[in-house]
């Protein structure tokens, strides 16, 4: 029996559990109902469909595969409306109403984790900067999260329940939380779990600065080591072998993915992007810190030559001088205007004051084969973070220019911080 059917039985006998138990004060020995699976798949579908319009809107996916995995939506939710039909109710009364709410509430909040949060087929590349806006969920259903944390506070020895929180709070972009809940799912694991080692590899790359490194990396290598053939690791251990300059590596665990059968076209298409890229780097030559068997590097490779420089001034516009955070944390990146979302360059200052000049260049590269001097024209980004971490938060203040290759070298190029992180 495949992963996914699994994961699909474990779900449906978790809801039905935490129906029983949350109705059991009105029903008390009378039969469990059904939830309406027609409301909880239309749901389901508004909410992912509004987290893909603001993907699309953000830059993390390209128009042409939003509107394919929006067409995709459309096809899987005309397809279970003709499936779905609600189950008549047993008993009538005050008591009838109660739990067919709370019982249709379970069912939304179930059905929007599973379908609202995003297959891994589907999930775009790790960008370090960017990041969409946070979906609006159902004041209800973060208060029934809520109370699953708070149950699980009291009674912590289950491990299906906390990865049910670990993937609610993954979709409500509360990834810190996503990782620890993972990370309790995973240590009261009666045996390794595949899919939980990925998913809070998945989410402390994303609470984090969006790379697969340290413990995330670690994660993924041991999901690997249990199944070799997970799709989902593979994606995530191509990623982390590429951030590591381990291109072979990359290139090797990407290929065995884009062979796997019934994958969706987006992601075929980003595989085949990615794996051209590869080998286009390849050709060059052997990516600093990658040794050819694949395996780290005896040695340590020697850093990127910093090369001319783009000189940037940083101010702050003064309207926006009250709502500095104390403490807060300044990035300034380069990004490649067309091509790669991984940041060319990165400058992190921790309490830094504005007025501020800073410089940019090849040494600050995040992958030896993604440097500002690759690229022609780049998007530059100045950013305040309250909370220190490289994702945009609301809140956040933060200005933009553009810039090109030609300006490296030449006089500074003025970044002001002009608006707000809605």
């Amino acid at each position: 029996m495949s992963p996914e059917v699994l994961t699909g039985l474990a779900m449906a006998a978790l809801f039905v559990f935490a129906a029983g138990l949350v109705t059991r004060p009105w029903w008390r020995g009378r039969a469990e109902t059904a939830p309406d699976r027609k409301a909880a798949n239309v749901a389901a579908y508004r909410l992912r469909v509004a987290e893909l319009e603001a993907e699309e809107a953000s830059g993390l996916v390209p128009a042409d595969e939003a509107a394919a995995l929006r067409a995709e939506l459309d096809a899987r939710l005309l397809r279970e409306a003709g499936e779905a039909s609600a189950a008549p109710l047993p008993f009538e009364g005050r008591r009838l109403l109660a739990v067919a709410v709370v019982s249709a509430l379970l069912g939304l909040f179930a059905a929007g984790w599973y379908v609202g949060g995003g297959s891994w087929r589907v999930q775009r590349e790790i960008a370090t900067a960017d990041s969409a806006p946070k979906p609006q969920l159902d004041p209800q259903v973060v208060a029934m999260v809520g109370k699953l944390a708070e149950q699980l506070k009291q009674k912590p020895d289950d491990p299906e329940a906390w990865s049910m929180l670990g993937r609610s709070y993954f979709v409500m972009q509360r990834y810190a939380e996503a990782a620890q809940a993972y990370h309790e799912a995973n240590a009261r694991a009666t045996a390794p779990n595949v899919g939980w080692l990925t998913d809070e590899s998945e989410a402390l790359a994303f609470a984090g600065n969006r790379e697969v490194s340290g413990a995330a990396a670690e994660l993924v290598a041991r999901a690997l080591a249990l199944e070799p053939g997970y799709g989902k690791a593979l994606w995530y251990g191509g990623l982390a072998a590429a951030q590591a300059g381990k291109l072979e590596v990359a290139r090797s665990r990407w290929q065995s993915l884009l062979q796997q059968p019934g994958l969706p076209a987006p992601m075929r298409d980003a595989l085949t992007e990615r794996l051209a890229t590869i080998d286009e780097a390849l050709r060059g030559g052997p990516a600093a810190g990658a040794a050819p068997d694949g395996e780290a590097a005896d040695t340590a490779a020697a850093p990127a030559a910093p090369g001319p420089g783009l000189a940037v001034e940083v101010t702050l516009a003064p309207e926006l001088a009250a709502r500095v955070p104390p403490g807060a944390t300044l990035f300034v990146f380069a990004k490649a205007e067309s091509g790669p979302q991984m940041p060319l360059a990165v400058q992190r200052l921790p309490g830094a004051k504005l007025p501020l000049s800073v410089t940019l260049d090849d040494s600050m590269a995040m992958a030896p084969q993604l440097r500002l001097s690759q690229f022609e024209r780049y998007a530059l980004t100045a950013r305040l973070s309250a909370a220190g971490g490289a994702q945009a938060q609301s809140g956040d203040l933060e200005g933009r220019i553009s810039a090109s290759r030609a300006d490296a070298g030449g006089a500074k190029l003025r970044l002001r911080i002009d608006h707000v992180v809605p």
